[in-house]
């Protein structure tokens, strides 16, 4: 119902003068939802979008520029500072490397028993297994944030 509505007033809009083509031009710009009204502009992943809103309208007052990046820095910091959230994949952590994903070193191959363990467990073969830790490179401090789980054959 309102969908048709606003379709109408688009149309009377875009006959009239340039001022009431740009507001037609506006009015189509805005997305409807399943029923009708418009969607809002919450993200999907956010778990409390009552908070979320809160805390965008404050931030839009605080901030002269919105949306910039402190804005936006702002917006999540307090968010989460808040008790929201975000809904996503999970992050891996440490564990040990089951042996379904290393192989048998072949019985007739004579170089790679001769191999260090972590060149062969890289290789993909067995002997000792391997375990999945988190590492970073860099040159000084890394925050755990940005570590990545990486496989890492035990020495």
């Amino acid at each position: 119902m309102a969908k048709q509505k606003v379709k109408k007033v688009i149309k009377g809009l875009k006959k009239a003068s340039k001022l009431h083509a740009q507001q037609a031009k506006t009015l189509q710009g805005i997305k409807f939802g399943k029923g009708g009204s418009a969607k809002s502009k919450t993200p999907s992943n956010v778990t409390n979008p009552s908070l979320y809103s809160r805390v965008k309208s404050e931030a839009k007052r605080k901030f002269d520029v919105y949306p910039s990046a402190y804005a936006n820095a702002w917006l999540v910091k307090t968010y989460k500072k808040r008790g929201g959230g975000y809904k996503g994949a999970k992050k891996a952590e440490g564990g040990e490397v089951s042996n379904k994903d290393l192989r048998p070193v072949p019985t007739g191959n004579k170089g790679l028993g001769k191999l260090p363990t972590k060149v062969r467990n890289k290789m993909g073969f067995m002997k000792n297994g391997g375990s999945v830790e988190l590492q970073a490179r860099g040159c000084g401090a890394i925050m755990n944030s940005k570590r990545k789980p990486t496989k890492v054959p035990r020495s």
